[in-house]
């Protein structure tokens, strides 16, 4: 066939190219499944099983438990380490969707740790492997070539999986300050990828409206001071941040708030230094203060109450008094002229 009766097409435009993304997606879904807590909890606990087992048969052909036990664990187990299983798994997902990835910009992350489980075999991490843009014109330009006709349930949601990935990979790089070419991409092309999200019917889903202001921050120049206080729940309302700066003495120490109140005072304060963060300075000076006042309310009146163990809340009165006056002087106009 002639490349004139067979022209290229942009990867997006059919809806088999929707369906093999989809399925790139539900792979990568299904791995990070496999390898979740829960698998880890349920597999060791039948590791054990099998290990009490052996350790038993030992023991009936004449063996002492301790012998049995002491041999069970010399000799070990023939099922891969979790670890070594997962980075097996992971490459085969990778090459198994390795076109669909590159037609589309996208490539897989390293697994990124979300929770540690302890054990008499050490600790093993459990994490989950998240998707980066390599090329944010070639994502972009993904979404934008879709009909938004085919653009069924299943594909909206996998393509919000993707979106979701690449915040979270972003918000964690510029919190944690590592300079990444994959966020990069995903920062300089936002805008792009914003209307391709809208383009397929996400306007109003809570990701694209967080992916866009993470766009419009980085192009002001105060990114990282908007992350570090979203991270932290400043721009969430008193009383609706979760375990967040309103509620932090409900279970806490006077150390646990004096670390925790000092984060909120840097993250003001890197706005305040920041000549591009003059508007988030002020936003955060009146949420930081307004989570202090609900934080400061909420403490006398559980107190009141009996809230907590005998001596619970010694010193909080004294964190809540230093970080207001340190507040108050960061907000202060001599302050800000300086």
């Amino acid at each position: 066939m002639s490349e004139a009766t067979n022209p290229t097409h942009e990867f997006g435009s059919r809806p088999e190219d929707l369906v093999v993304f989809n399925e790139a997606i539900d792979s990568i879904n299904q791995h990070n499944d496999q390898f979740s807590m829960g698998k880890l909890m349920a597999r060791t606990m039948f590791d054990l099983i099998d290990e009490a087992q052996r350790a038993q048969e030992l023991v009936d052909a004449g063996a002492t438990q301790e012998e049995a036990e002491q041999t069970v664990d010399f000799v070990g187990s023939d099922k891969l380490p979790m670890t070594e299983e997962e980075q097996m798994a992971r490459s085969i997902v990778g090459i198994t969707n390795a076109l669909v990835l590159e037609s589309t910009g996208l490539t897989l992350s390293p697994p990124r740790t979300t929770s540690v489980m302890f054990s008499s075999k050490g600790e093993q991490s459990i994490g989950e492997v998240r998707l980066q843009v390599t090329d944010g014109g070639k994502f972009s330009n993904f979404l934008l070539a879709v009909n938004p006709e085919n653009a069924n349930e299943a594909f909206q949601q996998n393509a919000a999986v993707v979106a979701n990935s690449l915040i979270a990979e972003a918000t964690d790089a510029i919190a944690k300050v590592k300079d990444e070419q994959t966020v990069v991409e995903t920062l300089a092309y936002g805008k792009g990828i914003v209307a391709g999200l809208e383009h397929i019917g996400l306007a109003r889903l809570p990701v694209t409206d967080k992916l866009r202001t993470l766009y419009e921050h980085a192009q002001q120049g105060d990114v990282r001071e908007y992350v570090q206080a979203d991270t932290i729940g400043l721009f969430q309302k008193p009383g609706e941040q979760g375990f967040g700066p309103s509620q932090w003495q409900r279970d806490a120490t006077a150390e646990y708030l004096t670390t925790h109140w000092s984060q909120v005072l840097d993250v003001v304060k890197a706005a305040r230094a920041n000549p591009k963060a003059k508007e988030l300075f002020t936003q955060l000076a009146k949420t930081a203060q307004a989570s202090l006042d609900y934080a400061k309310a909420d403490w006398a009146k559980i107190k009141a109450e009996g809230y907590g163990h005998a001596g619970y809340g010694e010193g909080f009165e004294k964190v809540f008094e230093t970080t207001e006056l340190e507040l108050s002087m960061l907000t202060s106009p001599d302050e800000e002229a300086k």
